[in-house]
């Protein structure tokens, strides 16, 4: 894992009253902004520098690479390993979604993997036989062990990790009293509170390069906005673009028409794994999805320049 230990910065803004830290995490730059109004200055830093200490603890927890982590020894071959209490919270969560949206599979890790480290393309054997150790009903949590009944399951955190960080972080600065924050964790939004000047917080959704969609703007209040999409992660192999998210369902990158996918909620966590699962199911099950979680808003860029949006936005 990358040495992040010194890799921050702390900027004040007279003017804004605001007060921003900088760092790497989750192999991503990241940024915390809090507005300062009354707080003293030395407190709110204090605050700041103790939001990107969890961040690295995290990261340290659920790094795939970094031997130790609670993600790398649950995915060497083993059936049962004690974890932290953030990993079991994080597992149990992945779960309790996947038996609500099926498509979303967190032990995509032998297929996920296959492809992140790739040269050339999987052969078919090498995909049947890694699609065979998947299956999130492999998996289930006892007190504080992930236990595993297939070995050779692996878990892949990526769409949910950032989004669990960021719903810790503004749980922190809550209860630091910290009631106006804009947390930004590699492009995972929680817009605390409302914007200083009074009003709501003005999100652009990007429009991926090369799409020639409409302009959309979302206004939230104390909400997570999370976006996940095919147009900057991804491998080239025999001249072929495969973005980053593998469906678990084929073992094959997934092919969806829909190139970003963007959820506001409450939670930061479920907005992270709502964006994933918009990216797995395209247009055809976008309405189906958004009915399904009526208590979060949806906007998708769809590859033909189509802007969809959930009935909470219409």
């Amino acid at each position: 894992m990358p040495d992040y230990s010194r890799d921050y910065s702390l900027a004040y803004d007279e003017r804004a009253g605001m007060c921003t830290i900088r760092f790497r995490c989750f192999d991503t730059p990241n940024a915390v902004s809090v507005y300062v109004g009354e707080r003293d200055g030395e407190e709110v830093e204090d605050v700041l520098v103790d939001v990107r200490r969890t961040c690295l603890e995290l990261h340290r927890l659920w790094s795939f690479s970094l031997a130790g982590s609670d993600v790398e020894r649950m995915n060497r071959d083993v059936r049962r390993v004690r974890v932290d209490a953030r990993t079991a919270r994080l597992v149990a969560a992945m779960k309790g979604f996947h038996d609500v949206e099926p498509s979303f599979d967190f032990t995509v890790g032998p297929v996920s993997f296959l492809w992140k480290h790739a040269e050339v393309l999987p052969a078919d054997a090498q995909l049947a036989q890694a699609l065979s150790h998947v299956g999130a009903g492999k998996v289930r949590i006892e007190g504080s062990c992930v236990v595993k009944d297939d070995p050779l399951s692996k878990a892949d955190v990526g769409g949910a990790a950032k989004g669990f960080a960021a719903d810790v972080v503004a749980g922190k600065l809550r209860a630091a009293g910290m009631s106006c924050a804009d947390v930004d964790l590699g492009g995972n939004l929680y817009m605390l509170g409302q914007h200083p000047a009074g009003r709501d917080w003005r999100v652009s959704v990007r429009i991926p390069e090369g799409i020639a969609a409409e302009p959309v703007i979302l206004e939230v209040r104390d909400k997570s906005v999370v976006t996940s999409g095919s147009y900057e992660r991804y491998v080239e192999l025999g001249g072929k673009r495969y973005q980053h998210i593998v469906d678990a369902r084929t073992g094959l990158p997934c092919e969806s028409d829909i190139v970003s996918a963007t959820v506001v909620a409450e939670s930061s966590l479920h907005a992270d794994l709502l964006a994933t699962t918009t990216c797995l199911l395209g247009s055809r099950g976008f309405d189906e999805l958004a009915a399904r979680h009526p208590d979060c808003q949806f906007v998708a860029i769809v590859s033909d320049g189509r802007v969809l949006r959930s009935a909470t936005l219409s």
